[in-house]
């Protein structure tokens, strides 16, 4: 049996940048990465992905002798774009 195609394709040379595609799929993958998290923060902090709603966390470690503490404290805010825009300039 022959296949046949339908369509015929010319060879066309490219140059690609293994390096630029690789930053770019490492940015894509970020990027979800990102997104991901942002919505799992959300939730925590809404209250939907935890059942005692703590909206901090701290963590405790020994490092040269020498004790750490790093506390994290997530707040709900109700900002405008306005408010936005001002703090960026």
């Amino acid at each position: 049996m022959q296949t046949r195609k339908s369509s015929q394709v010319p060879e066309i040379d490219e140059d690609r940048d293994l390096e630029l595609e690789n930053i770019v799929g490492n940015l894509m993958i970020a990027q979800y990465q990102v997104d991901k998290l942002r919505s799992r923060l959300s939730e925590r902090v809404g209250g939907y992905g935890s059942a005692n709603n703590k909206k901090g966390s701290a963590h405790i470690f020994k490092h040269n002798d020498k004790w750490y503490k790093v506390t994290v404290r997530v707040d709900e805010m109700a900002i405008s774009q306005r408010d936005i825009s001002e703090d960026i300039k």
